[in-house]
């Protein structure tokens, strides 16, 4: 894996016009609901991110799985730094799950030829340089393998990655411009509960905005 800076249908005619009123009230009645849960959501994002903005934290925005030109996939994510001090470097852990979210195997780290395949992969990236108050904005994220598009690179298991259609990641650990360095206190408790293991395709599509509340002495 390379980090490049540059994841969905004979009656008469009363009684179908009957049937035809009622799906058309069916269809307003829905309509309105759905407005409602989209404006339900809309206002809970804007509560958490008002208050991350009013406390220390940090927040994994999305981690969406998205494709170059050339089809091959990648997983990028999205950092904001709602803290009072510049982000570093961060070290974290990266889960992938198909449609129906099992959980997927990957060989993460396909241009070692030594790496195996694994449900988690936990990266360090140093120099992000991520200010107080500012979001990441970068092009590209996290290659994957795939075997199906991906001809040209050495072939590595069988590339599932043209499967992954959710990708969970967890800070594990960030240092800070001033040295001093968080460590996530629960990141074991979300590798106990995702790695490996089949999660909810709710939980999944609402796992982010996820917020890290960072506590200071």
């Amino acid at each position: 894996m390379k980090r490049y800076n540059k994841v969905m249908v004979c009656m008469s005619f009363l009684l179908v016009s009957t049937l035809v009123g009622c799906s058309q009230k069916d269809i307003e009645n829905t309509s309105d609901v759905t407005s409602a849960i989209i404006s339900n959501d809309t206002l809970r994002l804007n509560q958490l991110t008002e208050n991350a903005e009013q406390t220390l934290s940090i927040i994994h925005e999305s981690a969406d799985v998205l494709y170059y030109e050339n089809g091959y996939p990648y997983i990028h994510d999205i950092l904001t730094n709602y803290t009072d001090n510049t982000i570093t470097e961060t070290e974290y852990c990266m889960l992938a799950y198909d449609i129906d979210g099992m959980p997927l195997k990957l060989y993460w780290n396909f241009l070692d030829s030594s790496a195996e395949c694994s449900y988690d992969y936990v990266v360090r990236t140093e120099n992000v340089n991520l200010l107080p108050n500012q979001t990441e904005n970068y092009n590209g994220g996290w290659s994957l393998y795939d075997g199906e598009k991906m001809a040209d690179y050495p072939q590595v298991g069988n590339g599932e990655a043209n499967q992954v259609a959710y990708s969970l990641f967890c800070l594990k650990e960030v240092v800070f411009e001033n040295g001093s360095v968080w460590s996530n206190p629960e990141y074991d408790n979300f590798f106990q509960t995702y790695a490996g293991k089949q999660v909810d395709v709710d939980t999944l599509q609402n796992y982010y905005p996820y917020i890290y509340n960072l506590k200071t002495d």
